[in-house]
């Protein structure tokens, strides 16, 4: 799952009236590491982005959604689908402390699998809210901008009843422009720490996608257009132990 994205307009929360939109489409390599539960290839995932900021904070929304290509796999529909949307309230932007927001937060979604017969079955990614702080920190022409969420996460769990017993999530968003010196080059990504509760005990959670888009369409007037790449690291998050993943993809910006 990404935020994808991934969060670079997000990051832009001093803006009031900023407004921005992008579709990404990636070409996922497959699965490497010790998280067998989770190996794949052959897949392709599209993640719509918005960002829309206003006098009273800002709002974030995304939605994954995932594709099989492989004969394998469940048949040829969107397999699994994911969101997340996040309000930032900030009615005191004008003051020395307009870096400092108050978050909260939804997640969701759903999926479809093939079974060991054939058959294909369905499962729920667990409703999860989030409440707390958000601060920003940037250099003062944004083109490097760094992002700290420290949010209270409510899962909402199956496990005979057992709820999450650590219920903090520590997120870190990054943003550089202009990377290397280079122009038109983005570094960006995020890292997402959390509690988690499964069948078998408690556990930490981790997941991080550091992305490098290049503004290919400078060279011939259509700046909407970026081709870049992706990759997703993660540990204990949808099996246990560590997995990357790498991806290719383009971006189109609509604003």
């Amino acid at each position: 799952m990404k935020r994808h994205l991934l969060l670079s307009l997000f990051l832009v929360s001093c803006s009031l009236l900023f407004a921005g939109t992008n579709l990404q489409i990636y070409y996922d390599f497959g699965s490497l590491g010790t998280a067998c539960g989770n190996q794949r290839s052959n897949r392709v995932t599209t993640t719509l982005e918005l960002f829309y900021g206003d006098p009273w904070g800002n709002t974030f929304a995304f939605i994954d959604i995932d594709y099989n290509i492989h004969p394998n796999d469940p048949k040829n529909t969107p397999f699994m689908a994911y969101g997340e949307i996040a309000r930032c309230l900030n009615f005191w932007q004008k003051t020395k402390a307009r870096d400092l927001s108050i978050q909260v937060e939804y997640n969701g979604g759903l999926g479809l699998y093939k079974g060991p017969g054939g058959d294909i079955g369905g499962y729920g990614i667990n409703h999860a809210a989030l409440v707390g702080l958000n601060y920003c920190l940037h250099t003062k022409d944004f083109k490097n901008i760094f992002n700290l969420e420290l949010l209270y996460k409510y899962i909402v769990d199956d496990f005979n009843g057992i709820h999450n017993n650590v219920p903090i999530q520590f997120t870190f968003v990054w943003g550089c422009d202009d990377f290397c010196t280079a122009p038109g080059l983005r570094f960006s990504g995020f890292l997402d720490i959390w509690g988690q509760k499964y069948a078998d005990g408690q556990s930490w959670v981790m997941i991080s996608e550091p992305q490098l888009w290049y503004n290919v369409g400078r060279w011939f007037k259509c700046p909407n257009l970026n081709i870049g790449t992706e990759i997703e690291f993660s540990y204990n998050f949808t099996g246990k132990g560590f997995m990357c993943n790498p991806c290719l993809g383009i971006k189109w910006c609509f604003d």
